[in-house]
């Protein structure tokens, strides 16, 4: 069944009434290849790099307004071979950081909620490239700030690409230029900014970037203003300057944003300059490759509190991955049945928040269970092959109407949240001329037996706001605040 044509994106229309503990689901493919729902005043307002406030606006790098290649003329649409690739990518790094916690023999994690969470992460700024990223904004760095397209992420680095760049085999427009900056510096040896063995006394902090099978180059720590909007600016913000070619595969971006817990993040900066009543950033996820999304830096958690919907969610500890945002889910339920798992076994392996990873994947163990009680809700369909980790799917051809199990999420607080179809299904054609599509559970067993953890991906995150009360140890799913289409 696998297929390397581009993939149609589909709308789920719900309709009102359930039965049975599921719900009527009206299958309606929609063309949204030509990208024509984006106009030119769209695309100018995202590239003013700020929209209201501190809130910018967010596009996925396939966009047609995306910074990162050139706007309508070359976007695109990732196939879904291409999307399990890059997610397998980002597995591998994940995998990667929880081998090298377990070599220093930190403490399996307790699942212990984080009431009151501060800024616990002593992970130095430099790490290696985390697989992939997706989502993009633009913000400034320097004095005067320089505009720059930067991907942001939640698991903990800030780089930067700067001139002069390595060979001038490519073009170095999307690049820091430190020598136009009057508030650059560079961080010297001995600094608590520099935690490289490798440094000498008196000298800039400098490092190698890598990943298990590259090294891509060296670079030096830095610190200037990061300009987000007039209103939101960091003075002496720390990131990697790299002196290389071409700093990610994903396009030409400049860099990235960390909202990690690291102690060099944007998150924790926000937390020791803003008031106790706001959030360290928030964010919603565009629907898909032709809306956009947004990044909102220390929004006021009065601002949700008359919302209806909101679920609020205990964030907990995980030694192993001090940086990285975990919740805690003791349980998930299909139809109201939850799955034959003690609280503790979730809480054992850990629940972390992700942007990059479009799927959900869980430990084999929780998986199989799910698997298995979801395929006995959609019995009556006609299974289709697996598509490489996605192992149930279904062939909805010539069928109008279906009916989905209801899936939902147990939080150790005790608080629910019901999934919707777009968060747990995955639909598209096997071919463009097919006259209905196909569907697949967008959850998948972790690939390595050995990763520890369970991981939310982007999918599960696209029609709720997900606001990060790092202070308050919780994380808030707020429905409803993403301007879906």
């Amino acid at each position: 069944m696998a297929s390397a044509m581009p993939l149609a994106l589909l709308l789920l229309c719900l309709l009102v009434t359930q039965t049975n503990g599921s719900r009527r689901v009206l299958l309606r493919s929609t063309d949204d290849d030509s990208g024509a729902s984006w106009s030119l005043k769209a695309c100018t307002s995202i590239s003013s790099g700020h929209s209201n406030g501190n809130k910018l606006p967010v596009v996925h790098r396939l966009s047609p307004c995306s910074p990162l290649i050139g706007g309508v003329r070359k976007h695109g649409k990732a196939g879904l071979n291409e999307i399990l690739h890059r997610d397998g990518l980002r597995m591998r790094y994940l995998n990667e950081v929880q081998a090298a916690a377990a070599a220093d023999t930190a403490p399996a994690p307790s699942g212990t909620p984080a009431s009151g969470l501060s800024v616990p992460a002593t992970q130095n700024v430099i790490s290696g490239l985390p697989g992939v990223f997706s989502y993009t904004v633009l913000a400034g760095y320097g004095t005067p700030a320089q505009q720059l397209p930067l991907y942001f992420d939640v698991t903990g680095m800030s780089n930067l690409r700067c001139k002069p760049c390595f060979s001038g085999v490519e073009p170095c427009d999307q690049a820091f230029d430190p020598s136009r900056s009057s508030s650059f510096r560079t961080v010297p040896c001995g600094s608590p900014d520099c935690t490289q063995a490798s440094c000498s006394s008196g000298s800039s902090c400098t490092f190698t970037f890598y990943n298990s099978t590259f090294v891509f180059g060296n670079g030096t720590v830095v610190t200037d203003t990061l300009t987000l909007s007039p209103s939101a600016t960091f003075e002496d913000f720390t990131v990697g300057c790299m002196q290389l070619d071409n700093l990610f595969s994903d396009g030409a971006a400049a860099g990235n944003i960390d909202l990690s817990r690291s102690r060099h993040s944007l998150a924790t900066r926000v937390l020791l300059s803003s008031p106790p009543g706001s959030a360290a950033f928030s964010y919603c996820l565009p629907a898909n490759k032709d809306t956009q999304g947004f990044l909102n830096i220390a929004p006021a958690l009065s601002d949700y509190s008359g919302h209806g919907g909101v679920k609020h969610v205990p964030l907990v500890t995980n030694p192993r991955g001090p940086n990285f945002y975990f919740i805690d889910l003791v349980a998930i339920a299909i139809n109201g049945k939850d799955l034959p798992f003690p609280p503790a076994t979730f809480r054992g392996n850990g629940t972390m928040i992700d942007t990059q990873a479009e799927f959900t994947y869980l430990n084999p163990l929780i998986y199989t269970a799910l698997r298995d009680e979801f395929r006995t809700a959609m019995a009556k369909y006609q299974p289709a092959p697996a598509f490489s980790d996605l192992d149930t799917c279904y062939n909805f051809t010539g069928i109008n109407y279906i009916e989905l199990p209801d899936m939902t999420f147990r939080f150790g607080n005790g608080e629910t949240m019901e999934l919707d179809d777009r968060q747990f299904m995955y639909f598209f054609r096997e071919h463009l001329d097919d006259a209905f599509p196909f569907g697949c559970m967008a959850f998948a067993a972790s690939p390595d037996p050995n990763f520890a953890w369970n991981l939310l991906g982007s999918q599960v995150q696209r029609t709720k706001e997900i606001v990060y009360d790092v202070r308050g140890g919780k994380v808030a799913f707020v429905p409803s605040r993403c301007g879906l289409r």
